[in-house]
């Protein structure tokens, strides 16, 4: 009971700073939310809450899953590098964030489980997948070295992981081109996310050549950003139209959203400073979690 709570406890201090739940918990949910109402447009989905309280735990759970795998195999990589970090300054051990992992998988292979045949086989595809990456796709330093190809390939897990949240509500997904769409527009999201955490502020970059403003400079990478943000946006008038939605709230919520986003953007590139790299962030995750939504309640109206 006492290792139980303890290990509780560790990982409530470290999701704070490496999976932080208040924001993967309203991201996960608004992707998993929209996967589902435009699935149910196109075919019946029965106890629809359950299987949207299984897909936000199973997608949660893989999100750790490639947490861990980032911490395991970064290790040598954060301890030179990064050394505030929680493991390598001793918040919580690798064997702990194991065991926390494991747990996790548990749930995932229930789910996979409970949902069926064919959500159980792309459950043990991304796992497999996941498998490979932990091992650095079996090409050690050699991929590790090209930062923008090692992330892409890395990415392909939220590709199997989305995959995996349709089949939950539907076992065709794959023969709606709507769904082909969407899909799109949530890897789009995520590079997005993964993106803007990537632009550091000049003190805060390191030797670890691990950032895309260390690549392609700190200005340079938010007109990059500003591209995957035009994207994304694409992507979603483009839902949008699919499914003929677009009525005059959801045009006017999704175009202040990303006014707000482009308007943080600029004042980060002038002001570099926490407060504008913050105001950035938190724009982001408003477009990200807001954009799913107007999809959510266009469809729901």
């Amino acid at each position: 009971m006492v290792k139980g709570a303890r290990l509780f406890l560790d990982f409530l201090a470290y999701q704070k700073e490496r999976f932080p739940l208040v924001v993967l918990v309203p991201t996960t949910l608004s992707v998993v939310l929209s996967s589902y109402v435009i699935a149910s447009t196109l075919t019946v989905v029965m106890g629809a809450a359950w299987k949207i309280s299984l897909g936000l735990v199973a997608a949660l759970a893989y999100l750790f899953h490639m947490r861990a795998i980032d911490e395991y195999r970064d290790f040598d990589h954060d301890a030179r590098y990064h050394r505030s970090r929680p493991i390598q300054r001793g918040l919580i051990s690798k064997d702990r964030i194991r065991v926390i992992d494991n747990a996790g998988l548990v749930l995932f292979a229930c789910v996979s489980l409970v949902c069926g045949l064919r959500t159980f086989a792309l459950g043990l595809a991304a796992l497999l997948y996941s498998f490979i990456a932990r091992r650095e796709f079996f090409l050690g330093e050699r991929i590790k070295k090209r930062f923008f190809a090692y992330n892409a390939i890395n990415m392909a897990q939220t590709v199997l992981l989305q995959t995996f949240v349709y089949s939950i509500f539907t076992r065709i997904w794959y023969r709606f081109p709507v769904l082909w769409l969407h899909l799109a527009f949530v890897l789009s999201n995520s590079v997005l996310i993964e993106f803007v955490r990537k632009i550091k502020l000049k003190e805060e970059e390191s030797a670890g050549q691990d950032t895309y403003s260390w690549h392609f400079g700190f200005r340079n990478s938010l007109w990059v950003y500003g591209l995957l943000t035009a994207v994304s946006y694409s992507l979603f008038l483009s839902i949008m139209r699919f499914l003929c939605l677009g009525g005059y709230s959801a045009t006017v919520t999704s175009a202040a959203l990303l006014s707000l986003l482009l308007i943080a953007m600029v004042r980060h590139s002038a002001r570099q400073d926490k407060a504008s790299e913050a105001a950035l962030h938190l724009s982001t995750l408003a477009l990200y979690v807001g954009l799913h939504l107007v999809i959510v309640f266009s469809l729901r109206a």
